[in-house]
């Protein structure tokens, strides 16, 4: 080991990340114990106590005998040859011990803390993935992996059973699409499923002829192989350090990511204070409820553009639901409407002219002066929006913009609205669908040089820069070159999201940045059920390429 990295204390520099940590998950609402303490500990383990609510860091001191010796038998566990490569792989897995162990305490902080001590290490490797997995450069990943893979075979040595860790990874679905037994395209298809109808990964492999019989087997005693884990945990040290390691293998090599924000709302029941879902009625919508929708677009424009552009979609909804209810006056295109109405809904940009005009010919004679170009010179005057908009989420966004209303949730709705009307993808959608869009958020917050996605990594996420600036980063004779920017209201990644390829460029923060970021399962969901999203996206997509052809044409004649 040279004289420079002799001199790093490991527990300091752990200490570093505990303070670090603790103002980065600040900022999303994770507040800690006051008193919390990162604390020596003693041996090779490192845990939170649920007695004393700190966290114990055990680390070996190169300069001291007793830390020598801790060393020499962390090296014969993991299989490291010398002290420089174990020195170097515990600098970097030292954000993710820290990390690992703030998310147990605010598990237990926020009383979420429960009794299977393998779910809560799953749990808490999640944190950890969000705050260390993108901040790992692609030679200190390669290293890190590397080592892993060294050490997983060392431990695997020592022990009767070799596939434990992949076994009793939180997602058998991405272990073995690591471990090569479910390719790519399958694994699109299964976490599709998952997410769609909300069945684990597990239930689909088991039985569909893809795998090996002694797959087959291991996924069957799976459930038995975490209840060992939950009864005997930390007795044998040995077998702990494998789980460990073989899951860390796992979270830096899978294709998942995971964000701080994420991690509060489903492991800390988390609520951003949003409206309720638009959930869509069977009832036919009376003429009147059409008609508040109408002006409550009229009256709440000059205090609110989103809004505004919100209660006209609300009118065009309700309109296009009165007309499936009646019969047209050309019959053969009842059935025909009724197949197409959500294109209708979505074929609006807010131009001067509504493709619902078109329409009103089709309509029965009585409901024509419902229609944009006619409803404002027939407005019954008696309609007062508040009395008659259908819906609670109408209602509290009329009173929070016109009214002035106190509302949370109506000002974080609308807010998250106007992010997506400033985006060409987005902006035509009917609210209906912009509501489940907006529930899906995560937020990502980037400090200045912290990337977001690096080139070569596959992660098919797409994301929103709502605050700072980033700049696109291509490798080029390996040397990282400048090749863009990414300004507020921008959507970057959607490249990998429909090709699934790796990425195609690293992007970083220039400054202090805050982005969304819509998963990629969540966002395939959505878009099998509004298709316009993928036309949106392709067609801003093309719009890119072209510039960046032309800007690479003109500079080559």
């Amino acid at each position: 080991m040279n004289q420079q990295e002799s001199v790093i204390d490991l527990f300091a520099l752990g200490r570093t990340y505990f303070d670090r940590f603790l103002q980065e998950f600040a900022t999303y609402g994770l507040e800690a114990d006051p008193g919390i303490e990162l604390r020596q500990g003693s041996g090779v383990l490192c845990y939170y106590s649920l007695e004393d609510r700190h966290i114990y860091l055990s680390v070996p001191d190169f300069s001291q005998p007793v830390g020598k010796l801790q060393a020499l038998i962390l090296r014969s566990l993991l299989g490291c040859d010398n002290d420089e490569a174990l020195f170097r792989f515990l600098g970097l897995f030292l954000p993710h011990i820290i990390a690992h162990e703030l998310a147990h305490h605010y598990r237990h902080r926020y009383g979420m803390f429960g009794d299977s001590a393998w779910q809560e290490e799953q749990i808490a490797n999640k944190l950890s993935v969000a705050v260390v997995k993108h901040r790992l450069s692609p030679e200190e990943k390669a290293f890190a992996k590397s080592f892993l893979r060294q050490a997983i075979e060392t431990l695997a040595a020592k022990m009767e059973a070799k596939n434990i860790a992949i076994d009793s990874y939180y997602s058998v679905l991405h272990a073995l699409n690591v471990s090569g037994q479910v390719g790519v395209a399958d694994f699109e298809n299964i976490e599709l499923l998952q997410t769609a109808l909300g069945v684990k990964s597990e239930e689909f492999l088991k039985g569909s002829g893809q795998l090996s019989d002694e797959v087959e087997q291991r996924l069957a005693h799976r459930g038995d192989l975490i209840e060992s884990i939950d009864h005997e945990y930390t007795s044998d040290q040995i077998k702990y350090i494998y789980y460990h390691v073989g899951w860390l293998y796992l979270d830096l090599t899978s294709r998942e990511t995971e964000y701080v924000d994420e991690f509060a709302r489903n492991y800390l029941n988390f609520k951003f204070e949003l409206l309720p879902d638009l959930e869509p009625s069977h009832d036919v919508p009376a003429d009147k409820a059409i008609q508040a929708c109408f002006k409550a677009f009229q009256l709440s424009q000059p205090h609110s553009e989103t809004a505004g552009r919100y209660f006209y979609k609300r009118y065009r909804s309700l309109l296009l639901a009165k007309m499936q209810s009646l019969e047209l006056t050309i019959a053969a295109q009842n059935d025909r409407l009724k197949r197409e109405v959500g294109l209708i809904l979505e074929n609006w940009s807010g131009e001067a002219t509504d493709t619902l005009d078109y329409l009103a010919q089709l309509a029965p004679p009585k409901l024509r002066h419902l229609f944009p170009h006619l409803i404002a010179a027939h407005l019954d005057e008696e309609v007062l929006p508040l009395d008659h908009l259908p819906t609670e989420p109408d209602r509290r966004l009329w009173a929070h913009v016109v009214s002035g209303a106190a509302d949370e949730a109506a000002a974080n709705t609308l807010h998250r609205l106007a992010l997506l009307d400033r985006t060409d993808i987005y902006r035509g959608l009917p609210v209906e669908v912009l509501f489940k869009l907006i529930t899906c958020f995560s937020l990502v917050r980037l400090a200045p040089g912290e990337p977001v996605i690096w080139q070569n990594e596959r992660n098919d996420d797409v994301f929103i820069l709502i605050e700072g600036k980033l700049e696109v980063l291509v490798d080029q004779a390996g040397q990282p070159t400048k090749v863009g920017e990414i300004h507020p209201n921008e959507i970057f990644g959607e490249i990998a999201f429909f090709t699934e390829d790796p990425r195609y460029a690293t992007v970083r923060a220039i400054e202090p940045s805050k982005c969304y970021v819509l998963t990629d399962a969540d966002l395939q969901l959505l878009a099998y059920d509004h298709p316009t999203i993928l036309m949106q996206m392709a067609g801003v997509l093309a719009k890119r390429l072209a510039a960046m052809y032309n800007t690479t044409h003109n500079e080559t004649v």
